[in-house]
């Protein structure tokens, strides 16, 4: 089968294709890496500060250094690393865009996989595999559709955050649910220390319900949503921020962040 991941050059996607790559050997798989909001180190607003530490800080901070060494020194590979363990081609591009359609057509793949994707696809993309395309979503579905999941799950007093397989059409986080797995929070962690483990249990949860079915050709049975319970969620405002570290978790902690890069072998915090 000839599977095209779609998701953003950030630290929990890298953590997540961890899971997922080895899960493909067999495969046909390429990558589409889209860049993600680029944060704010500065920035009052600690999810702007977190998207940051996710994105702009790992890659420069922690990818780079780790690309340079011949060999992977830690148990998690940086995504240059996964694509020469795994023999997978990534593609630094937005997969809707013309260039990026040019790509994903010339791969011609039966299955597309949404993991940490945060675009809507348009058509032709959406016809272009025979085994339609799939995403995991962050959030129980229909209730938390949207952006910031995570966020809005905990500020509805949730004490489990869902990772959500279902299949993608034109409308957000709409389509069909597949299945979904919950991971209990730990109180005494931040919001991002949940995060990889989440994304990894969606990435379970595929291999495990999914794949099997597509590998031999057929889509997976999947339940339309309750449309009278959606409720599609936005970036939260400041109160709502204010509230949910207040009442909920902190964004990020040195510990917790410290803690997933030193998997990839990592000096942090910085030691010279």
């Amino acid at each position: 089968m000839r599977i095209l991941v779609c998701t953003q050059r950030d630290l929990v996607a890298c953590v997540a294709l961890n899971r997922l790559l080895p899960g493909l050997d067999g495969h046909a798989v390429e990558v589409a890496l889209h860049e993600p909001p680029s944060g704010d180190p500065g920035s009052r607003n600690p999810w702007e500060r977190q998207r940051w530490f996710e994105g702009a800080l790992a890659r420069h901070a922690i990818f780079l250094p780790m690309d340079r060494l011949p060999h992977p020194v830690g148990d998690l590979l940086t995504f240059h690393h996964l694509a020469r363990r795994h023999a997978v081609r990534f593609h630094a591009i937005n997969i809707n865009t013309s260039d990026g359609y040019k790509i994903a057509y010339s791969f011609r793949p039966d299955l597309i996989l949404c993991v940490r994707f945060r675009r809507v696809f348009k058509e032709p993309i959406l016809s272009l595999p025979s085994l339609g395309v799939l995403s995991l979503h962050p959030g129980a579905l229909p209730r938390y559709a949207g952006l910031a999941a995570p966020v809005h799950t905990l500020l509805a007093g949730e004490g489990n955050l869902t990772s959500t397989l279902h299949v993608s059409d034109s409308g957000i986080d709409t389509g069909p649910v597949i299945a979904s797995v919950d991971l209990p929070v730990d109180w005494t962690r931040s919001l991002f220390w949940h995060l990889p483990p989440l994304y990894v249990r969606g990435v379970e949860l595929f291999l495990r319900e999914a794949l099997p079915g597509l590998a031999e050709g057929s889509r997976p049975l999947a339940q339309p949503q309750d449309r009278t319970r959606r409720r599609y969620h936005r970036e939260p405002t400041p109160q709502e921020i204010t509230v949910f570290e207040r009442r909920c978790l902190p964004f990020l902690n040195e510990r917790d962040y410290a803690e997933t890069v030193r998997r990839f072998g990592a000096d942090w915090p910085r030691t010279s």
